[in-house]
């Protein structure tokens, strides 16, 4: 079997799930046998063995934009951006026809909607089946405000694949709803977790710290935790909140916690290299999840490998696998606040939520991931 897979991010051109979930596909894959063909839109990825890489001659793009999706005028600093991820999808478009002409392959495998012209058009030249992986939809970045015309190429996408595949059951049911699209034709398969390059991370030091780790958007709901820290920071006067990650809510989550009285007690890391993640979540106390809509959120499972009691909101796709983490829905800042300091304030807890989530990645690995993909593939 040879797979044409069109990818978007890769480490560490990567800012968030995509990036994760496109490396250790592909690994899996390629470890199973399947003979991998990768077009990426820059040229500075990690290499993986079994794996061919056809890369731009020069970078596409400096960052991977995500969009506010509030809709303002043509000068506005959004705008720009939104006209520059368009015309750099029909770049790769463009490009990724130009390098597939050198590629034998049997399978075109899109992720998400930027690859999606490029992976119609193949389909249309080539007669090739097309897969095509759905991380997130549009409504979900922009909490329910999305830009036309990115629905419209998700649509366009999401109508043309012979076989469409949701990271969770709640992504499925959002593109049944929102898209009318087949459901015949939507799989199920959910991310994973290389639980070993966690392993033997032990929590160090007496400091009461409260971590997130994601981007810092509207849809992750970080200022519902920042509300709920407060009710925290009453009542345990030692705990900290660190919030790991960019985006274009920083300096309403900064205004936000001056409001609150939180400045010495909010403090905000920035993006950190995977290598210094580790001793984050070694020191961590207790990671939150708070986000509004998160169609799955492979953070979680990194807190969970790194034994860490996890929080997750009741509105992520990853609550629907993992049984022995805390859910609370991400509007009541209350019962966050509850869960926090049940973790902070009983250590029985905190052990017992931690290994018994731990558990439950057993299950949760890319070699499994990878042979649902096989099968789909033969499908």
């Amino acid at each position: 079997m040879k797979v044409l897979f069109l990818g978007w991010e890769f480490p560490p051109q990567s800012v968030g799930g995509l990036g994760t979930h496109s490396y250790n596909i592909v690994k899996a894959l390629s470890d199973k046998g399947v003979i991998v063909n990768v077009i990426l839109p820059f040229k500075e990825h990690i290499k993986v063995r079994g794996v061919n890489f056809f890369t731009f001659e020069s970078q596409l793009f400096e960052g991977v934009y995500a969009l506010s999706g509030k809709k303002t005028d043509t000068n506005n600093e959004e705008t720009r951006l939104y006209k520059d991820v368009l015309n750099e999808v029909e770049e790769y478009k463009k490009k990724a026809l130009e390098l597939s002409n050198k590629i034998d392959f049997d399978i075109i495998h899109a992720n998400d909607w930027v690859t999606g012209r490029a992976a119609i058009e193949l389909k249309k030249r080539t007669g090739k089946k097309l897969i095509a992986t759905i991380h997130s939809i549009e409504y979900d970045r922009t909490a329910g405000k999305p830009w036309n015309e990115i629905v419209e190429e998700e649509k366009a996408l999401i109508d043309r694949a012979d076989i469409v595949v949701t990271v969770s059951r709640r992504l499925k049911e959002e593109i049944i709803s929102l898209y009318k699209a087949d459901e015949k034709k939507i799989s199920v398969v959910y991310n994973a977790i290389n639980r070993e390059k966690f392993k033997g991370i032990k929590k160090n030091g007496k400091q009461k710290i409260v971590l997130y780790v994601g981007r810092l958007s509207v849809q992750k709901g970080i200022d519902n935790l920042i509300k709920a820290f407060k009710i925290v920071s009453e009542k345990d006067e030692s705990a900290l909140l660190y919030v790991i990650g960019e985006g274009p809510e920083l300096p309403n989550l900064i205004n936000l916690s001056i409001k609150l009285g939180l400045s010495d007690k909010v403090i905000f890391l920035g993006r950190v290299p995977d290598k210094e993640m580790e001793i984050l979540y070694s020191i961590a106390s207790v990671f939150v999840m708070p986000s509004i809509s998160e169609p799955f959120g492979i953070v979680a499972l990194e807190a969970i490998a790194s034994k860490v009691p996890t929080i997750v909101s009741t509105q992520s796709g990853v609550s629907e696998i993992i049984r022995n983490a805390l859910k609370v829905d991400f509007w009541d800042t209350e019962q966050m606040a509850d869960l926090i300091l049940g973790v902070l304030n009983h250590k029985q807890i905190d052990q017992e939520i931690s290994k018994n989530a731990y558990k439950e990645l057993d299950s949760i690995t890319w070699e499994k991931a990878a042979e649902k993909f096989i099968n789909l593939y033969n499908k």
